[in-house]
């Protein structure tokens, strides 16, 4: 190996121990942000619950991706008046070799006992989900209103329950809201954003989101 060779080995090693340095310090930084907005929220605060994917297994988003590339991590937690809502971020590898990429977005589960919802999975429109259509995965539409059908994919088994849960009223509310990810299922009800992770600083807001959709979904 000549000397212009070896120098450039050792750069490239060298900026690859930087950025998983510089990564680890984030991942740090962002679990003492958010212990301290969970000790401010009244929250419990974990590191990890490895048991939780294991509470989410009845949640296609928590079914679609390999068990071995998921993780829970920053895991915030609260319970009163018969609901527990938990935030955590979720994190995984998505695709294969090349194309392979990690995926970490924050989550918010909320289990009540004001639910009684059927499985369904309401998603942004997009090419997947118009490729999963085709392949067998079919769309609930709803004539009466085309912006949400433009604006979401809503999916589940039970298309007669999920008709009667989507009322006119939970299509307006939706189609004026775009870029929402809504899983249901029993009594749990999954919130996020795909792909965005939420600043430490921003979690309560992003708490009363999903409780404005626990509350319509619940009927309150």
């Amino acid at each position: 190996m000549n000397q212009q060779l070896l120098l450039v080995v050792v750069f490239l090693v060298v900026v690859m121990i930087a950025v998983l340095a510089w990564q680890q310090y984030g991942k740090q930084r962002r679990a003492k942000q958010m212990r301290a907005g969970a000790a401010a929220l009244g929250y419990l605060f974990a590191d990890e619950h490895a048991g939780l994917l294991e509470t989410l297994r009845g949640l296609t988003s928590f079914t679609e991706i390999g068990p071995h590339t998921r993780q829970t991590t920053n895991v915030m937690r609260t319970e009163a008046d018969g609901t527990a809502v938990t935030i955590f971020d979720y994190s995984y590898w998505l695709g294969q070799r090349k194309n392979r990429r990690y995926v970490r977005q924050s989550v918010l589960l909320f289990e009540s006992e004001r639910l009684d919802l059927p499985a369904f999975a309401l998603r942004p429109e997009g090419l997947t989900e118009k490729l999963q259509g085709v392949l067998g995965q079919p769309d609930i539409d709803f004539e009466e209103q085309p912006a949400f059908s433009a604006a979401y994919v809503l999916q589940g088994a039970d298309e007669t329950r999920i008709r009667i849960l989507f009322d006119s009223a939970k299509l307006a509310f939706f189609a004026q809201r775009r870029g929402l990810r809504v899983e249901g299922n029993g009594r749990q009800l999954l919130y996020y954003r795909a792909g965005k992770l939420v600043s430490p600083g921003a979690i309560p807001s992003f708490i009363e989101e999903g409780r404005v959709v626990l509350r319509l979904l619940a009927g309150a």
